[in-house]
């Protein structure tokens, strides 16, 4: 609810007062009273507490006789409306009855005229017709005050009311849990006291609005939300808002303070913030790396080429491997842009951790800096595990990221590979099934942490860094990754004694199988080559025709169709970009299959999206993800160019 809807409920609770109350202290008392009367709510408690009241005034009644005479009677009327208020409708009928007859054996004696006997039975008639009157004011104006008791009671907001000086009058359970002040205990008490306000960034008291509200006769809503200091000294944010209660003369009976604890709602909307800001993020990073992989495909590429040009023995051999070997790790990266862009796209195969660790050790060294030593513990005979490699270096990455920070002054990062056989109870411990696993760990000797923040620490979006220094996506992101290599992850930190990552990841019989390099095939057809990127074109031209296939150029959509118009008796495939101006290659795809149904299309981009791989109807479309090496591409133009038409 916000703030006008709290105004409204401020406005609305103190018009209920109003309504119900008369006078207003009388009301508000009868609410703090409401638990001890519902001892008399059972009908036989009633009953009885009527006929001991009764029995009550029939005794006084004799004794001040002498005294008032006939008035003596009112007494009664005394014991009805206490029977009716404390007891109920029921017991207020009794007392009646009951009073009634006591006046009719006093008043109906023997020897009277008729004349008499007829006036006296107007009167007893009359006092039992008064009586029954009495109990159901008394009755329905008491229920009303309990109705409106467990209204304020059972509100979800909490819910304060003062008298016109601005003292606590009542409290409900809401209240009473974020003030820290029973109700019995706030009784009496000004507001101010019970209810201290302060700035939530000035840290200066804030003046309470229910003040205002009586003062000024309106209903009063803070517009920024004011932190409130309970009894014990703890700090809610809250939002409020407070009107005067008035007779119907406009004279003012107190005040209604409505307010609730918006700590969640705040934490929510700070999630929400945060996943906009990374959605944003996100589509910026896919944008980059998208572009970015049309500069690696030409890089790589060209790597390629020049790689098979020199032979092994030459010195010079080796800086291009070098580049092959860099452009891998930069397609590495936008692969893990894209996955923060899109969602994960895994390719897991069998790994040696310790490869792994090995080929990461310049980057993470660079990483720490120099004030933070890097101890690598490799374990021998380590056993393979299977997973993404690139999202087995992120895991890596984020770890190490979060031991830089916790240990700004310096310190060491041991990071070590193992062998882990787990039986009951160890692995029950641990919270996964038996079997033999490959640990990783990493230990740090930063600050360490407290179990308050070790117990949230693998929640999305929860950070203890400033605001714009983390995300709270980092170990988010690792607990995920191991989670869906079927693993899990373990912490052990103590405030000063620095923490330790435990990973433990199913271990695999297969062996590590590393990529042959075939012979690239060849070929003779002809390929119509569509993409906006010069770079990217002339690259995949000399590839092609190096390989003996013949290859008409286009630069987007239109130029691809006049071509096409021009020569499509000849061509046998097309090969397209997806990502193009003025028309995309799936928009290219279906004009072309118009015209030529059953013409083969390889879709290329260096974008990833769920349309990318699939059709509406479910039919997958050829697809080739960038960067792509020469032997890539030549195997999937060759897979495409084999397949049977469907």
């Amino acid at each position: 609810m916000d703030s006008p809807a709290l105004e409204d409920a401020a406005a609305g609770a103190a018009s209920v007062v109003q309504k119900h109350t008369g006078p207003y202290r009388c009301a508000v008392v009868c609410c703090s009273r409401t638990s001890r009367m519902e001892a008399l709510k059972h009908p036989l408690h009633g009953s009885v507490f009527a006929l001991v009241l009764t029995a009550l005034a029939i005794l006084v009644s004799i004794l001040v006789r002498p005294f008032l005479g006939a008035d003596a009677f009112l007494v009664f009327i005394a014991a009805i409306g206490a029977s009716a208020w404390y007891g109920g409708m029921a017991a207020g009928v009794i007392a009646s009855v009951c009073s009634s007859a006591v006046i009719a054996y006093f008043l109906l004696g023997s020897g009277l005229s008729q004349e008499t006997r007829v006036s006296a039975w107007v009167r007893i008639v009359g006092f039992l017709a008064l009586a029954l009157l009495i109990t159901w004011l008394t009755a329905s104006w008491h229920e009303n005050r309990r109705l409106f008791a467990s209204t304020l009671a059972s509100i979800g907001d909490a819910v304060v009311a003062t008298d016109p000086e601005g003292r606590i009058t009542f409290l409900n359970s809401v209240a009473e849990t974020l003030t820290g002040w029973a109700a019995s205990e706030a009784r009496g008490k000004a507001v101010t006291e019970i209810m201290q306000l302060v700035d939530e960034k000035r840290r200066e008291p804030v003046a309470n609005p229910l003040v205002k509200a009586m003062r000024e006769r309106v209903t009063v809503t803070l517009q920024e939300h004011p932190l409130l200091i309970s009894r014990s000294g703890a700090e809610v944010p809250i939002e409020q808002s407070a009107a005067p209660v008035r007779e119907d003369s406009g004279r003012t009976l107190g005040g209604i303070l409505v307010f609730r604890d918006i700590s969640k709602r705040r934490h929510l909307e700070e999630q929400v913030t945060q996943a906009q800001k990374m959605d944003a993020v996100g589509r910026l990073a896919g944008g980059i790396a998208g572009d970015f992989n049309n500069v690696l495909t030409v890089i790589t590429g060209y790597a390629e080429l020049l790689r098979s040009e020199i032979s092994s023995a030459q010195p010079t051999r080796r800086f291009v491997d070098e580049i092959i070997y860099a452009g891998d790790r930069a397609a590495a990266l936008t692969r893990h842009l894209l996955a923060f862009s899109k969602g994960p796209d895994v390719q897991p195969r069998v790994l040696d951790l310790n490869t792994v660790v090995a080929g990461m050790e310049p980057m993470l060294r660079r990483l720490l800096g120099q004030t933070i030593e890097l101890i690598l513990l490799p374990g021998s005979d380590l056993g393979r595990i299977k997973a993404d490699p690139s999202q087995i270096e992120q895991v890596i990455i984020n770890l190490a990221t979060n031991a830089r920070d916790a240990m700004p002054t310096g310190g060491k990062l041991v990071v070590e590979t193992a062998n882990a056989d787990l039986e009951e109870p160890g692995s029950k411990n641990l919270g996964i099934a038996p079997g033999s696993y490959v640990m990783l760990a990493m230990s740090d000797t930063g600050v360490g942490m407290p179990p308050e923040i070790r117990s949230r620490l693998f929640e999305p979006f929860f950070t203890t860094k400033d605001p714009g220094k983390g995300s709270g996506l980092g170990l988010a992101t690792v607990y995920g990754i191991v989670k869906q290599c079927e693993g899990q992850i373990t912490v052990y930190s103590q405030p000063g004694c620095g923490t330790i990552f435990e990973m433990y990841l199913p271990r695999v019989r297969e062996p590590v199988v590393e990529p042959e390099r075939k012979l690239s095939p060849r070929g003779s057809e002809t390929i119509l080559l569509v993409d906006d990127e010069e770079g990217v074109r002339k690259l995949v031209t000399a590839v092609l025709r190096s390989n003996g296939y013949d290859v008409l150029e286009a630069s987007n959509g239109g130029a691809a169709l006049a071509v096409y118009d021009k020569n499509g008796h000849k061509i046998d495939m097309v090969l397209t970009d997806v990502v193009m101006p003025q028309m995309t290659g799936f928009e290219l795809g279906r004009e072309l299959s118009t015209r030529a149904p059953g013409l083969k299309i390889l879709y290329m981009s260096g974008y990833r999206d769920n349309t990318i791989g699939g059709s509406p109807g479910g039919q997958p479309k050829p697809f080739l993800q960038k960067p792509f090496t020469p032997d890539v591409l030549l195997a999937k133009v060759r897979e495409v160019l084999d397949a049977e038409n469907a």
